[in-house]
């Protein structure tokens, strides 16, 4: 496992909305619903070697590419302090490669971090859920919360292994 997957799998854990997740190589693919994909890799933007955002890709199984938007680290974590003297003002995070060596500038992101990052993307992501699968999972956590709030007020009838399966006076009027 490289640099940039064990990074992705930290995002995951910290909370994306994904399903079917799969890495390969420096990216992340995850399942949205129906025909949509998510793609989510770390991007240079300005200079070679310096990963300094996210780049959410959205694509369709059959129209390819349907949107992107870039999640830079700056505008979602600010300017993180450090303790090297260098960095009075802190440090923008984004991950240096030198040579074979990845690995995050002066400031390694907390789990906080990931979760704030995987929060954003995930604000992003949900425009393009499929909204029947959406409609599916609400009807079915309405249906079962229904289910669980008959079960407490007793609407269902309910079987006295006293009475041998009989319905007492109190089960009826639940019911009724």
């Amino acid at each position: 496992m490289n640099f940039f997957e064990q990074e992705l799998r930290k995002l995951v854990d910290a909370g994306m909305e994904l399903v079917n997740v799969k890495f390969a190589g420096r990216a992340c693919f995850g399942d949205l619903g129906g025909q949509n994909r998510a793609k989510l890799q770390f991007t240079t933007i300005s200079h070679a070697d310096q990963y300094s955002a996210l780049a959410v890709d959205i694509l369709n199984r059959t129209d390819g590419k349907v949107d992107s938007l870039l999640f830079h680290f700056k505008d979602i974590w600010g300017s993180k302090p450090v303790s090297n003297p260098n960095f009075k003002d802190g440090v923008k995070p984004y991950i240096w490669t030198s040579g074979v060596k990845n690995d995050w500038y002066v400031y390694k992101p907390s789990p906080r971090d990931f979760e704030v990052l995987a929060d954003s993307v995930n604000n992003y992501l949900s425009v393009f859920v499929d909204r029947d699968t959406v409609r599916e999972q609400d009807r079915s956590a309405f249906n079962n919360a229904l289910n669980r709030g008959k079960q407490k007020s007793g609407a269902y009838k309910t079987q006295n292994p006293k009475n041998h399966g009989k319905t007492n006076k109190k089960d009826k009027e639940a019911i009724e």
